[in-house]
This record gives structure tokens, C-alpha cells and sequence, in this order.
């Protein structure tokens, strides 16, 4: 390996890193092949049982050295389902504090309906 081989190696460890916040995201098929989604629309598939993918640094390298997507695979994988499950707790707090408000609305007109005193909603 020469110089400039080992230097775009560090390059496409350093990339592999950062996937996700490069907006990269995957799409399991089953246990070893999974999608791997790029920024710009592209979409490569990755072969986890092969170590291969088909994106283009990896075909032109004929295997001989790991792509980005296949260095990075298990980062971008625990990332984005970190954020996922991030999202989808906000999303029930979010839930659960709009039915609160409903359910202190409904309250709220109801005892003034009872008191027979208007409702002020700033």
C-alpha cells in the first residue's frame, strides 16, 4: 500500500463515522442484506455475511478494500434506531401532554358551565 492508498483509507474510515449525520439511513431485507440509503437518492445494497457492497468505491476496489458503508454499517445502525426510538418518545409526550390539555379543557368549561361563569382562555 502507498501513501496515497493509505490516506483515502483514512479518509473512508473518517466518512464511515459519520454516516448518519451525513444522512445516510438503512432498510433491513433480512438478516444480512440491507439498503443503504444516500443523502442524494442513491441506494446501495450491503451484504453483511459477504462484507460487500455494491456502491461504487467498493466495486472499483474489487473487495480489496472496505467501503464507507460497510465500515460504517454498525454505527449508522444504532444511530439511527437511537434515533428513532428518540422520536418516537417525544412523540408520545407530545401525545400524552395534548390529551392532558384536552382533558383540563373539557374540565375547565365544565365547571364553568356549572358555576355559570365564562370561560377565559388566554
Amino acid at each position: 500500500m502507498n501513501l496515497d492508498e493509505a490516506r483515502q483509507l483514512a479518509n473512508v474510515n473518517k466518512r464511515a463515522q459519520r454516516l448518519f449525520e451525513d444522512g445516510y439511513r438503512i432498510r433491513s431485507l433480512d438478516g444480512n442484506l440491507h439498503l443503504i440509503h444516500t443523502q442524494h437518492g442513491a441506494t446501495y445494497t450491503l451484504n453483511r455475511a459477504e462484507g460487500s457492497c455494491t456502491c461504487p468505491f467498493f466495486t472499483k476496489n474489487s473487495g480489496r478494500y472496505s467501503c464507507k458503508h460497510v465500515l460504517g454499517f454498525k454505527k449508522l445502525l444504532i444511530t439511527q434506531r437511537f434515533h428513532l426510538a428518540s422520536l418516537s418518545a417525544r412523540w408520545e409526550t407530545h401525545e400524552q401532554a395534548a390529551t392532558i390539555e384536552q382533558v383540563l379543557l373539557s374540565a375547565s368549561r365544565a365547571l364553568s358551565a356549572r358555576l355559570e361563569v365564562p370561560l377565559c382562555l388566554s
